[in-house]
């Protein structure tokens, strides 16, 4: 049987995965989410209350977290812009075996939650603590590994923050800093991957960034 560390999850590790849930009008929603292990029957999100997510887990109280190295639905997934219509396509998702939610096709492994406890951080961020009711992964070769993959995942994860802060006079410091660090990443993609679904990704984040900029 498979288990929480045989993806590679490991206690106080963050692990970037899409958390997807059911919209209220039964529509799928899918977001880039930090998961951490708790326990090998316990994952821990940290939600935005602001996010469609933290209100269809209140609504629900279940959700799956899909594990996926497709950076195109990756970045698709932040950034529903991106999407034909804005919207994430429906035939991506299928409903979960055991919880109320839909679940990634593509995915190479998902892990369907129940809402155990929602715990308050502060005035802006809410603790999902989440039971494992299912965890499907199928027997798959295993893939070489190009850092422009993570250096696109960084960069994406940076530019939601960026969005989010844009207008926040309190956090133009911050989003300054989270400039550089996609700097960074974009070196490092037109290093190890030019010409490639990475650096495309990279050069419309790059234009949607520049846009928010302008709006600013």
């Amino acid at each position: 049987m498979v288990n929480l560390t045989d993806l590679g999850f490991s206690k106080n590790e963050i692990a970037e995965t899409i958390v997807s849930t059911y919209n209220l009008d039964g529509k799928p929603n899918a977001a880039p989410m930090g998961t951490t292990m708790e326990n090998e029957e316990q994952l821990i999100i940290k939600i935005f209350n602001s996010s469609s997510t933290y209100r269809n887990l209140l609504r629900t109280r279940c959700a799956v977290i899909n594990l996926t190295w497709d950076i195109d639905v990756f970045y698709r997934a932040a950034f529903k812009e991106a999407n034909p219509k804005a919207t994430l396509p429906s035939e991506w998702f299928s409903k979960a075996q055991t919880v109320n939610a839909p679940k990634l096709n593509t995915a190479d492994a998902t892990i369907e939650v129940s809402v155990q406890n929602l715990v308050p951080i502060g005035v802006q961020r809410t603790k999902a603590v989440c039971n494992v009711k299912q965890i499907a992964a199928p027997i798959a070769y295993p893939k070489v590994y190009c850092r422009a993959f993570s250096a696109a995942v960084e960069a994406i994860v940076h530019a939601t923050r960026i969005k989010a802060w844009t207008h926040n006079p309190e956090k133009q410091e911050s989003v300054l800093k989270l400039l550089e660090l996609i700097d960074n990443c974009k070196d490092v993609i037109e290093r190890t991957a030019p010409d490639s679904r990475y650096s495309t990704i990279m050069k419309d984040l790059t234009a949607k960034i520049q846009s928010w900029e302008k709006l600013h």
